[in-house]
């Protein structure tokens, strides 16, 4: 315990800092995980698994089970997660003082399908999903970052000692040992391919297939890709050859996706085409269809660098038309973009408008405009929604400027759209 601090009154503190500062649930437990304190509701209305509420059944078994809880100084922090997602930090006091136990929270919010697909995983019925997403709802929502650093001052706090970033991860588990079976080790399966010339893909080979994407030249990319042999591919699952075909599949599109970024296509269409294309084949039930849908993926990656690539800028233009991009949905100000871009707005607009030909507040108005037509081809959305979320003044204003752009009424695309 920190210099000064008692112990009941000094782990009351320290639990009250804590859930201070970053308003998250922390319990104090005693060695049988019953609370001690208890501060935040949320990790005591955890809907029922199994029969069993309030905190996972794997996170009190850890506290109970801790071989450092005899120990005369705390143990370093545990992270851990579970498979809804929930985080916690586990902080095993001396002696029999128990445990600081901090969560649950999440990394990111779970709504939605993700929060459904989710459920399925777990097998939880459709009856209860609805407790599980008010559930979700109420946890807090903690960056990854923002996480580890509360794992420290935790440390902290209680021993007075610094702990840094990397002490506490390779605490967390085992990152310096194998996860393989001993009796199947990569040095194994080396000699076997060496021994059969059963060799993998050079990687200039590979090197070369992605500069194609990165250059938008589909031609090139479907020419190298030709040339792979099918047994130059590594096995990346034991038990299952469609996994494996999957899993290549996966890497190869993350390959593309850095690929087409370094072509020039924004990041944000770059992760968005990932996303689609490997839900996509995560769906597919059998090996040619994989390998279709893989080639196709690379090949959209391909056109769409070439499509972004009708004109080239500076990069302060092209991090602008990105800003501009991802945040089409707020205010965007020309101070704003200048403060991003790290110049003076006079300066960012002059040049903006000598590499595109366009003044900066004009460009945002195409792009609002190119999105318009995007969302008015979507069901269930009306043109009053999309004028407002599109920041519009008016219906009215909003119906100017399409029609500017468009030659046509929101209303008439929508028609001609049909």
């Amino acid at each position: 315990m920190a210099k000064g601090i008692g112990n009941d009154e000094g782990i009351h503190y320290i639990c009250k800092l804590i859930y201070e500062a970053y308003r998250v649930p922390v319990l104090w437990v005693d060695e049988a995980a019953a609370p001690r304190l208890a501060l935040g509701p949320a990790a005591l209305n955890r809907p029922s698994v199994q029969g069993t509420g309030g905190l996972p059944v794997e996170v009190m078994e850890l506290v109970r089970a801790d071989p450092s809880a005899e120990a005369a100084a705390p143990a370093l922090p545990r992270l851990y997660a579970t498979g809804f997602l929930e985080n916690f930090i586990i902080l095993q006091l001396p002696g029999a003082e128990g445990a600081i136990v901090t969560g649950p929270a999440l990394n990111a919010p779970v709504t939605g399908d993700n929060a459904a697909s989710l459920l399925r995983d777990h097998n939880i019925p459709p009856g209860q999903q609805a407790s599980w997403l008010e559930y979700y709802g109420n946890l807090p929502i903690i960056s990854r970052r923002r996480w580890y650093h509360a794992a420290l001052l935790l440390y902290t706090l209680v021993t007075g000692q610094a702990l840094s970033v990397t002490e506490l991860l390779l605490a967390a588990g085992p990152l310096a040992e194998p996860l393989y079976p001993a009796d199947d080790s990569p040095d194994l399966d080396l000699s076997y391919r060496r021994e059969h010339t059963w060799l993998h893909h050079d990687p200039m080979q590979e090197r070369e297939m992605f500069r194609y994407i990165t250059s938008g030249d589909k031609a090139g990319l479907l020419r190298t890709h030709a040339s792979f042999a099918e047994e130059s591919y590594g096995r990346l699952s034991r038990k299952s050859q469609l996994r494996s075909k999957k899993n290549l599949a996966v890497s190869s599109i993350t390959l593309a996706t850095r690929a087409a970024i370094e072509g020039g296509l924004f990041w944000e269409i770059a992760y968005t085409l990932s996303d689609f294309h490997i839900q996509y084949i995560e769906e597919l039930r059998d090996i040619p269809a994989v390998d279709r849908a893989m080639l196709a993926a690379l090949c959209d990656f391909a056109d769409q660098v070439e499509g972004s690539r009708s004109a080239r800028h500076s990069r302060i233009s092209d991090r602008c038309r990105n800003y501009i991009y991802n945040h089409l949905y707020e205010e965007l100000p020309l101070g704003r973009l200048a403060e991003y871009a790290g110049m003076s707005a006079s300066y960012l607009s002059q040049l903006f408008k000598k590499e595109t030909g366009t003044a900066i507040s004009d460009y945002i108005q195409q792009q609002r405009v190119e999105e318009a037509k995007r969302l008015i081809q979507q069901p269930g959305i009306t043109l009053s929604d999309i004028a407002t979320r599109l920041h519009f003044n008016d219906q009215s204003y909003f119906t100017k400027v399409f029609k500017k752009y468009t030659g046509l009424t929101p209303r008439q695309f929508k028609q001609h759209s049909k």
